[in-house]
């Protein structure tokens, strides 16, 4: 039984236990008019939170929908929201404007195809496409596509990007790029032009000097010839370190990968300036107790390069004691790490200078440039050359006691045995006559040729151009054959490939390139030619005996792949 019913029915008991009915009736309709009373003030208080949590998410969803028309609006990005039917619901200035529309106002219930296509729009993606202008062209587009819920009620919102200045930007720096490149290119022509016009002239200017170095002179003479010949040379070391600098600007310049003996490079560069140290009265000597591996796989011709550099800086700017080429290496699992220092005893090199000097026509001392002479790009091509060999070259120096220039690169040890070079150490070594076919367009490169065939037991038949040297080859086989390589009615190049495609006497024979271009790839089409050497104009006597020598005594370097021989150098 409920505890206020039996608490009724006690109040409505009497002593004797008879219940007062009508006082138990009134008791139990007076709580069931409480009860009611009570029901209906709790109704009205659930209806009023009712309405009250109503009219609270009116105001949220309200005020949700006016801050999201209000970021839409004030927004600086283009924004459009499309209802269900895809039709515009809100486009923003920005939108509008990206459109051509003056009112966004005025496009609101448009079909948004009236300006660009929806089926080009992907959810959560950005998509690139033309809308359409209201002039009537198209607009290059960038639009992400998001679909989100206000109130319950779906939205969908599109934001734009005009991509019209973007393109434009990209489209200039594409032009700028191809007009910069294009400038590369016609730099790098312009320079490899003047390269071969320079040389051409030099080439007569320096074999002259040469050749009259041979006949009898007094003193006076003798130094004429001399300086005559240093300032000819300079001036070829001049050229070539501009043509150089420019490849390596140009990103043209490329890092071959041969067999390399570091011994005989030492060598090489002995015997190149050896001569000039002795004449200052220098000592130049070749210290390679410390090499443990000497057949590298790396760039002769570069490497050589950059120890030239490194040994014509050092004979160049000391003026007492010597001058010493240091090979040190350390080989370990095949990887060689190769350490090649050139020391002198020269002006040396300040402090606050050491780091200056490999830039690009600096030099430690304006009155270097003066005293020594040099272009002050020397430095800044060795240094690039170790550095795309992914190496370094460093300077340590002290001022009048002299420098220490160190290369260091890692290379992988190789197992090929140093090649040997057929070299002349005199004009005598050509010892057995010799039947050559030369041809050069250039009447005074003729002349200076003809002077040091003489030299030779040499037979020696001439043409002027490609065409009257495959007629000359028709006729008669040849020991070797000098071929120019630009010249009128037909070039060196073809003429040298019609030889090899033929089945004339001279099929074989070894063809070497004299010319004036000096660029690697000039010698990479001269091997494609079917060419077996090149050497570089100028031309001195004892470039074109080695030549000679190697075409004659080493028929098998000779035919081989330029690529797989790399002593096959140009020796200018």
């Amino acid at each position: 039984m409920h505890s206020l019913l039996a608490r009724q029915i006690e109040l409505c008991t009497g002593p004797d236990g008879t219940l007062d009915q009508e006082r138990f009736y009134a008791l139990v309709s007076s709580a069931y008019d409480d009860d009611a009373r009570a029901r209906h003030r709790l109704e009205r208080s659930i209806t009023l939170m009712s309405e009250e949590m109503a009219e609270l998410n009116a105001q949220i969803a309200l005020e949700a929908r006016q801050t999201l028309t209000r970021y839409i609006l004030e927004s600086r990005d283009a924004l459009i929201t499309l209802d269900d039917d895809n039709c515009i619901a809100l486009m923003n200035g920005p939108a509008a404007h990206a459109f051509g529309i003056e009112n966004p106002r005025t496009v609101m219930g448009l079909p948004i195809d009236r300006f660009l296509d929806p089926k080009e729009l992907r959810e959560g993606q950005v998509s690139n496409f033309s809308g359409r202008h209201s002039a009537g062209h198209d607009v290059p587009f960038s639009a992400t596509f998001s679909v989100g819920r206000v109130d319950g009620s779906v939205f969908r919102i599109i934001a734009l990007r005009d991509e019209t200045e973007r393109r434009a930007r990209e489209a200039a720096l594409e032009v700028a790029k191809q007009t910069a490149e294009h400038a590369n290119e016609a730099k790098s022509s312009f320079l490899a032009m003047m390269s071969h016009e320079l040389r051409t002239p030099l080439n007569a200017l320096l074999g002259s000097a040469e050749l009259m170095a041979r006949t009898k002179l007094d003193e006076t003479q003798a130094n004429y010839v001399r300086m005559f010949n240093e300032a000819g040379r300079l001036m070829m070391a001049m050229v070539n370190d501009v043509l150089d600098y420019a490849k390596i600007e140009a990103g043209q310049l490329e890092i071959e990968q041969h067999p390399t003996s570091l011994r005989q490079m030492a060598r090489e560069i002995e015997t190149l300036w050896g001569p000039h140290a002795e004449t200052k009265g220098l000592t130049l000597t070749i210290d390679a107790a410390g090499l443990d591996q000497d057949m590298v796989i790396g760039d002769p011709t570069r490497l050589r390069q950059i120890v030239f550099n490194l040994v014509s800086n050092a004979v160049k700017f000391t003026v007492t004691g010597g001058v010493t080429i240091r090979l040190r290496s350390k080989t370990e699992a095949r990887k060689c790490h190769v350490i090649i220092e050139v020391i002198d005893t020269g002006v040396g090199i300040p402090a606050d200078r050491q780091t200056s000097i490999f830039k690009a026509f600096i030099q430690a001392d304006s009155t270097i440039t003066r005293r020594f002479g040099g272009t002050g790009l020397g430095l800044a091509i060795a240094k690039s050359l170790a550095q795309q060999m992914q190496g370094d070259l460093t300077v340590t120096s002290q001022p009048g006691q002299g420098s220490t220039f160190q290369f260091e690169a890692h290379f992988e040890a190789s197992d090929e045995q140093e090649l040997v070079i057929y070299e002349a150490n005199g004009p005598n070594e050509i010892a057995r006559p010799l039947q050559v076919l030369a041809v050069d367009d250039n009447d005074l490169n003729r002349q200076i040729l003809a002077a040091m065939l003489d030299l030779w037991p040499v037979e020696t038949s001439w043409a002027t151009n490609g065409v009257e040297a495959l007629e000359a080859m028709a006729l008669r086989a040849f020991d070797v054959v000098l071929m120019d390589v630009q010249m009128p009615v037909m070039d060196g190049l073809t003429a040298t490939q019609r030889v090899r495609a033929g089945s004339g006497p001279n099929r074989d024979t070894p063809i070497i390139a004299l010319t004036a271009n000096a660029r690697q790839e000039d010698r990479t089409q001269c091997m494609a030619a079917g060419m077996t050497d090149f050497v570089t104009k100028p031309i001195s006597a004892e470039s074109l005996a080695n030549a000679l020598i190697r075409a004659t005594h080493a028929p098998e370097a000779a035919h081989a792949d330029a690529g797989t021989q790399p002593y096959l150098h140009a020796l200018a």
